[in-house]
């Protein structure tokens, strides 16, 4: 009876400590999914309006990073570039990951903030490219962060350099793409 109370109650325990609704849809990755099938289809009708109705990601961008993919974006669909229109999606992506790494630098004493935003990181990751040396450098980011443990059993220590150092690769790599 003891067992069976102690593995609903660590079971609760463990689903209320996850925050998985924030870590659920990500706009950039839908965004990039339907305009792929659209352009792959070779629907530039639909691309089009993808492109159009993610105006407001796309021109995100432009505010915090400086990049301007929305024009771009339509400009390419309207002259039915597919490799452009896949390039400037790719880049969307990546811009994206070089966000959510940015915001785990500024929280980097912060593990479950951390941890949250290296889960939606790998999930871009994994929509942008199937190579391994991308996740093996995102591997090497999550242990960077450490990990508190529970209750202080599996205490691992953090490493901002490690992080670092694995950002930078990791950056390096999927901006050559």
């Amino acid at each position: 009876m003891i067992k069976y109370i102690t593995t609903i109650l660590f079971s609760t325990l463990l689903l209320l400590s996850c925050p998985f609704d924030e870590a659920n849809v990500e706009v950039t990755i839908v965004a990039y999914e339907n305009i792929t099938k659209a352009v792959k289809s070779e629907d530039f009708e639909k691309t089009l309006t993808e492109v159009e109705s993610n105006k407001e990601l796309y021109e995100y961008f432009k505010e915090e990073d400086g990049s301007n993919l929305y024009q771009p974006l339509v400009d390419a669909t309207k002259a039915k570039d597919s490799d452009k229109i896949q390039s400037l999606i790719k880049n969307s992506l990546v811009l994206e990951i070089k966000e959510l790494l940015g915001q785990v630098d500024e929280n980097f004493d912060k593990y479950k903030k951390s941890r949250l935003l290296l889960i939606k990181a790998k999930k871009h990751l994994k929509a942008l490219t199937k190579e391994k040396e991308p996740m093996k450098y995102m591997k090497k980011i999550l242990k960077s962060i450490g990990n508190p443990g529970l209750m202080g059993v599996g205490k691992k220590e953090a490493s901002k350099e490690q992080f670092l150092e694995n950002k930078k690769l990791l950056l390096d790599n999927i901006s050559e793409e």
